[in-house]
């Protein structure tokens, strides 16, 4: 097989709205655009923006019965050999599709129009002034049952239990039973868990914070198919996916899928992917050594921050920092070092794109390696990454055939 043989992931859309007496299937020609928008480290959950450009009818009936919408897509995609202008893709395997059915919001709830504009003494009207008229149409999809039941409080107190188990049936007994815990490092088993007053998103911040439940902090994330309980550690079990950044020199124009060692990789340009540091300031700010001190057992756990000072050249001169211990009474072990991994991970940030890629294999779990084509370039950042935010905008190509545009940002702790 030739090696300027180009393959991507090409999506096939199935979007309808559903309403109460109403079922609109979109057409994909009137798709502009589906983004699939994953903000790990500051949202909760993700948001899908569905831009359309439709026929005013469509906006019409939306605003008939606004609130409630509910939207159901799927998307069945294939890695496609891209052949030249005068030839159509032609599939060569497929990947997993991506499906979800969720309450549909749109802003505009009130427009200057409805459906009896289109009817004059109760006949439709037919003339090309008043039919086929198109409008922008945005409509935001999310979980609203998920976000609901996580709103619900927690129950207040467990005896000798294990901080996994409280996890398990504190969401079952609220009706969640689509979720995945990765195995928590704390394993410990607790004469007495008491909970304050707080719903169940805040109740795992709690146990995060004031039991510990990983090494390196914990994270919730109720993705399309599951709720997540994550362990924020880049070194999570899982098979890392690659990256292949084509080299400098390189005159392909490649960002898609590539075939190597008989499976289809993930791979785009040296230009789409962007190192920033601060490595250089951060070292001036922090000391070497970070402790964590509690005050009710008196012990203490001391993280050296080896990402910092792997190489201390130009810096010897300085007179070290003691940096202020940090002094709690909880019973988490891992104070000092989550927030060794939090610092890590905002040292080093990746920012990449590309257009192309199996977005069905990123979940919030997925963990990501850079294969550099240069070397040298990959030196120093060829490590595990986790994404702290992944974009994915569906377009259409031809042939209702949509390409995922993707931008990411990678961190590593």
């Amino acid at each position: 097989m030739s090696t300027t043989d180009k393959f991507v992931t090409l999506y096939k859309p199935n979007i309808s709205l559903v309403l109460p007496n109403d079922t609109i299937s979109v057409s994909n020609s009137e798709i502009v655009s589906v983004a699939f928008i994953n903000n790990y480290d500051t949202m909760t959950y993700p948001i899908i923006r569905i831009r359309l450009y439709s026929d005013i009818s469509v906006i019409q009936t939306l605003c008939e019965s606004p609130n409630d919408i509910e939207v159901r897509g799927s998307f069945t995609g294939m890695i496609y050999k891209m052949n030249d202008e005068k030839k159509s893709p032609v599939p060569v395997a497929p990947v997993n599709e991506i499906s979800f059915k969720l309450k549909g919001y749109i802003e505009n709830k009130n427009i200057p129009t409805s459906k009896f504009d289109q009817y004059e003494f109760g006949i439709k009207k037919t003339t090309d002034m008043n039919t086929n008229t198109k409008v922008p149409i945005e409509v935001y999809c999310y979980n609203d049952r998920l976000i609901h039941l996580m709103k619900q409080k927690a129950p207040s107190i467990y005896k000798n239990i294990s901080l996994t188990t409280v996890i398990s049936d504190m969401l079952s007994r609220n009706s969640i039973y689509d979720f995945k815990i990765d195995p928590l490092t704390n394993q410990n088993r607790y004469r007495q868990v008491l909970i304050p007053n707080l719903n169940l998103i805040q109740a795992l911040g709690f146990f995060d914070k004031n039991y510990g439940m990983y090494s390196k902090g914990a994270m919730v994330y109720g993705d399309l198919d599951n709720l997540y309980i994550s362990n924020t550690d880049v070194h999570n079990n899982t098979t890392p996916i690659p990256i292949y950044v084509e080299s400098t020199k390189s005159n392909s124009d490649l960002t898609g899928m590539k075939l190597i060692n008989k499976k289809y990789q993930m791979t785009t340009m040296a230009g789409f992917v962007s190192v920033k540091t601060e490595t250089d300031i951060e070292r001036v700010l922090n000391g070497r050594y970070l402790a964590d001190i509690n005050l009710t057992t008196m012990e203490a756990n001391t993280e050296e921050l080896t990402d910092l000072y792997a190489s201390t050249s130009g810096y010897a001169k300085l007179k070290n920092i003691e940096v202020p211990d940090i002094l709690h009474k909880s019973k988490n072990e891992y104070v000092a070092s989550s927030y060794v991994a939090r610092l890590n991970e905002s040292i080093t940030e990746v920012d990449l794109s590309g257009t192309g890629f199996d977005i069905s294999r990123m979940n919030v779990n997925s963990r990501f390696n850079l294969v550099f084509a240069t070397p040298i370039r990959g030196l120093d950042i060829n490590r595990i990454y986790r994404a702290s935010y992944a974009c994915h905008v569906l377009t259409n190509l031809d042939s209702d055939l949509f390409a995922a545009q993707t931008t990411m940002n990678l961190r590593t702790n």
